[in-house]
């Protein structure tokens, strides 16, 4: 009868508690959002265990690597392209992530991480400005950004339209 009551009552919130579970696996490589400024890297406890800054005067950019995203906080590690041997591996308040176009004609921003999903707006004149990052799906971004026609604009962005490299403009 107690394995009885176990199956009926436990297993299935067990089970579909699994499913529901907000942590996101993700592989995008991003940038910083703020130039000049320090950025804290936490703990699994939320403690700061070291600062990162992209460097303009030494141009001096980190390249970060998104592992998994829970609600604001984004697991990366993170790498200065030039200075940097070891990457820095934590959690970043994804208000200090940002990602640029890989191009400065329109872009389409879609409902779902697919190329097959409906379009929900498109980019008009991209400038190279990092868009803010909202979320990330394997190797997609969902985006907010403010285009020239003063709209906020928001979708996801395929990996094609992403231009992690600080030091270029990708297209």
């Amino acid at each position: 009868m107690k394995n009885l009551l176990f199956f009926i009552c436990i297993f299935p919130i067990w089970v579909f508690g699994q499913q529901i579970k907000k942590d996101c696996q993700c592989s995008c490589n991003v940038v910083l959002f703020s130039k000049q400024q320090l950025v804290p890297i936490l703990d699994n406890n939320r403690r700061v265990k070291c600062y990162i800054m992209d460097d303009t005067i030494k141009e001096n950019y980190y390249v970060l690597k998104i592992k998994k995203i829970n609600r604001n906080y984004v697991y990366v590690s993170a790498s200065a392209a030039i200075f940097d041997t070891i990457p820095r591996e934590g959690w970043i308040n994804i208000k200090n992530l940002g990602i640029y176009p890989s191009n400065f004609s329109t872009i389409n921003l879609y409902n779902l991480p697919q190329r097959n999903s409906k379009i929900k707006s498109q980019l008009l004149k991209p400038e190279y400005y990092p868009f803010n990052i909202q979320n990330c799906y394997k190797d997609w971004l969902y985006i907010k950004y403010i285009d020239v026609d003063k709209k906020l604009k928001q979708g996801w962005l395929s990996p094609e339209d992403q231009c992690s490299n600080p030091y270029s403009t990708c297209n």
